[in-house]
């Protein structure tokens, strides 16, 4: 006894398409849709550039949260392993950096990007 499957019987138009194509399409096509911002987070996600994005959210917002004058003398060069770091022109601003200012700066960089994000600056004369 042979068992039949339910198939559905497809115009010579879907036929002739099919085999043009060289595959059938599947009936319902909304299970493979998906919005376009849905599959870019998530493409970006798996290939690590969410957070390099990120990063560079952090680098560009730098100015703002320190400073023209600190800005024009202090660059932030990447994040790397949450830590922010940060190349300095000169020894003066460096040492006002790192031993005066690093606690309010590093405040407002986690305020801003979340704690889990940054833990730490690191300041390099350079």
């Amino acid at each position: 006894m042979s068992r039949m499957r339910n198939r559905r019987v497809r115009s010579k138009k879907d036929s002739l398409l099919a085999a043009w194509r060289g595959i059938w399409e599947p009936e319902d096509l909304s299970n493979f849709s998906r919005p376009v911002g849905d599959v870019m987070a998530s493409t970006l996600k798996d290939l690590g550039l969410d957070r390099r994005c990120d990063q560079e959210a952090m680098v560009a917002a730098w100015a703002e949260v320190v400073g023209d004058n600190i800005a024009n003398n202090a660059q932030p060069l990447e994040v790397r392993r949450k830590v922010l770091i940060v190349q300095v022109l000169q020894p003066s601003i460096h040492y006002v950096l790192a031993q005066q200012m690093k606690g309010a700066i590093l405040a407002k960089m986690q305020e801003r990007f979340g704690s889990d994000n940054i833990v730490d600056i690191d300041f390099r004369i350079g």
